[in-house]
């Protein structure tokens, strides 16, 4: 019997003889041309790719380890940023006094809670700076796990195997993962609140224990970074208005992001006796963003002294009536100027874009970093324009879908307030998987078979069980 009536007609393929059945094909494999001369490198690179994913997986994961170790010993407890020390600042003031404050005496919103509570324990437990770094690296750890997972659940295994080691070496995350920032936990969140969204989805009833740790993790995420929603909403859409509509599965997880979110909202009101949103520094960092000398990498170096010192002049001292001042200065500046601030936003969203930013701390500025950023995102980009021009040749599965929407609206979002590399770093994980991707499309052609998330003519429920 001809070995090809077994295969599954392609294009230009001779259809199975009558009689015969057409072998079952892997969800992960890939389609090769008919003509066996044209394989080659093109069917041996995934194969192998497929082969070792898991190895990939642990290698990536030793490497980070070991270097992130090294790393936090080496840094030991210098601090370069303010971020950073007003950090350790509020979680040694939650071990000691269990009050989440700058000073230790005086309550304070400006900072969101998700990080400095993580930290808090482990002062408690006698833990300094070092401790606190060796936290990031195992939440870095994590983070090319999960992505490793979302990874085969997306493209299957090859596409795992490539986007593990590319998010272990991410050198922008890398660099934030040596910082006491708040981003690396914010990646781990990003990642997690897909992935149990991911197996919510494939769950046989509308209610379980995985939309309960979706919505935790999204929850956690805005307590973390209050900007970030955008992935709780998408996620939210992509479970109600799927085939499956999976509307009861979406408000699980809504109610349980909303009753995380919920708990520090009331402690606000309970100290502030005011309604306070996770934080109340968006008055500072809007005006940042909008005021009289604001430019699009200005950050933190705008000159807002002119409003500095009219809060003085009015004797507005505390925090929550500063922040609230800054805010209905930046807004009226607004009103007032609507078409420079529509120019400034739209810098800032293509900003966002950017490969490298200007620091305010200028010391910590270098021509390795700027140079660092170029070769190492810009890629990243052009794998993703690659990917979405062959959106109707080889369109993308629901899962790829939704994570390209979630980078590109992002910009968007982040717009409203500052675009900053850091702050773009959780979502450039998502980037790396999808453009992962489209290398390994690139390199192997059309997919064969169709994966369960991973093909956008497939949106079949999810396998309970991941695919080993």
């Amino acid at each position: 019997m001809d070995p090809a009536a077994n295969e599954w007609p392609g294009e230009g393929a001779i259809h199975p003889t009558p009689g015969t059945v057409p072998r079952v094909l892997d969800a992960t494999t890939w389609d090769e041309p008919a003509s066996r001369a044209t394989r080659g490198w093109r069917a041996s690179v995934p194969a192998w790719l497929e082969r070792w994913h898991r190895e990939s997986l642990w290698l990536s994961v030793g490497v980070s380890v070991v270097a992130g170790a090294a790393d936090a010993v080496h840094l030991g407890d210098r601090l370069h940023y303010a971020d950073e020390y007003q950090y350790v600042d509020i979680a040694a003031n939650l071990a000691r006094h269990a009050r989440f404050s700058l000073d230790g005496v005086h309550p304070t919103a400006y900072r969101a809670p998700g990080w400095p509570l993580l930290l808090a324990p482990i002062r408690f437990l006698g833990g300094g700076i070092v401790a606190y770094r060796l936290v990031n690296v195992a939440l870095f750890a994590l983070a090319v796990v999960l992505g490793w997972w979302l990874a085969r659940e997306m493209g299957g295994k090859a596409v795992a195997a490539l986007a593990a080691p590319m998010l272990a070496l991410y050198p922008i995350a890398v660099y934030t993962e040596g910082t006491l920032y708040p981003e690396t936990l914010g990646s781990v969140l990003v990642l997690a609140g897909i992935a149990a969204g991911v197996r919510a989805r494939a769950a046989p009833g509308p209610l379980s224990w995985w939309a309960v740790g979706s919505g935790a993790a999204f929850g956690y995420l805005i307590l973390t970074i209050p900007n970030a929603w955008l992935p709780l909403a998408a996620v939210l859409v992509w479970l109600a208005l799927g085939r499956r509509r999976l509307w009861r599965t979406a408000c699980c997880v809504l109610l349980v992001a909303v009753a995380v979110v919920s708990v520090w909202v009331v402690r606000n009101a309970i100290t502030f006796h005011q309604f306070i949103p996770v934080t109340d520094a968006s008055g500072y960092d809007l005006l940042l963003t909008d005021s009289e000398h604001a430019a699009v990498r200005s950050a933190t170096n705008t000159d807002i002294s002119l409003y500095t010192a009219a809060a003085a002049d009015q004797g507005i001292t505390s925090e929550t009536a500063l922040q609230s001042f800054y805010r209905s200065e930046a807004v009226d500046w607004i009103r007032s100027h609507p078409g420079r601030a529509l120019q400034l936003y739209g810098e800032r969203v293509a900003n966002y874009f950017a490969p490298y930013d200007e620091l305010a701390t200028t010391s910590q500025q270098s021509l390795v970093q700027e140079v660092g950023g170029i070769f190492c995102y810009l890629p990243l980009l052009v794998l993703l324009a690659v990917r979405l021009v062959r959106w109707r040749s080889d369109p993308p599965g629901s899962l790829e879908c939704l994570l390209i929407w979630i980078y590109l609206l992002e910009a968007l979002v982040a717009a409203v307030f500052q675009t900053r590399i850091r702050y773009r770093v959780p979502f450039d994980d998502l980037l790396i998987l999808v453009a992962a991707s489209s290398l390994v499309s690139l390199v192997v052609g059309r997919p064969r078979g169709r994966h369960s998330v991973g093909r956008a003519h497939d949106d079949a429920p999810v396998p309970a069980d991941s695919p080993s």
